[in-house]
């Protein structure tokens, strides 16, 4: 009689592990990235988000960082638990969630057919993704210009009149 009571537990444990353990893939496609980094302390952090289908929109801040749009109101900063130095390059990432919810350390970025777990996830407002991102684009190249390859401006022309 115990035993039976022990198989039912361990089905039943091994049942709710395959329900938690399947999870949804969805695509997103990648933003024009210049590459920066990003702090995170400033913002709020939370343990998941709703992600109904597939991301809006994302977007590659460093290594290790994505701003990723859920919906077109939503921003997130996510964290992964390791670099992926190929996020800057590609076109499209997979988010996978459990039951239309992303978690931090539980959920992962899919890139390139490689799993990175989230590390942890920052909600942001509207204003912050924006100004997350325009600080990304506003940033200097890597490479400095060479010296002496100034732009010359139009020679103007003289309002000289003949004779």
């Amino acid at each position: 009689m115990t035993r039976t009571n022990k198989l039912i537990s361990v089905a039943t444990a091994l049942v709710a592990l395959g329900a938690a353990s399947a999870s949804g893939t969805a695509i997103a496609r990648a933003t024009p990235d210049d590459g920066a980094s990003v702090d995170t302390p400033a913002y709020e952090q939370v343990d998941s988000f709703v992600m109904w289908n597939h991301p809006y929109s994302w977007s590659a801040i460093d290594d290790r960082t994505v701003l990723l749009w859920p919906t077109p109101f939503e921003a997130y900063l996510v964290r992964i638990a390791y670099p992926s130095h190929d996020m800057r390059y590609v076109q499209s990432i997979g988010v996978t969630s459990s039951t239309s919810r992303v978690y931090a350390k539980f959920d992962a970025l899919q890139i390139r057919g490689f799993r990175y777990p989230i590390d942890s996830i920052y909600k942001l407002t509207r204003e912050e993704a924006r100004n997350l991102t325009s600080r990304k684009h506003t940033a200097k190249p890597a490479v400095p210009e060479p010296k002496g390859t100034e732009p010359q401006s139009e020679p103007q022309a003289e309002n000289s009149s003949p004779g």
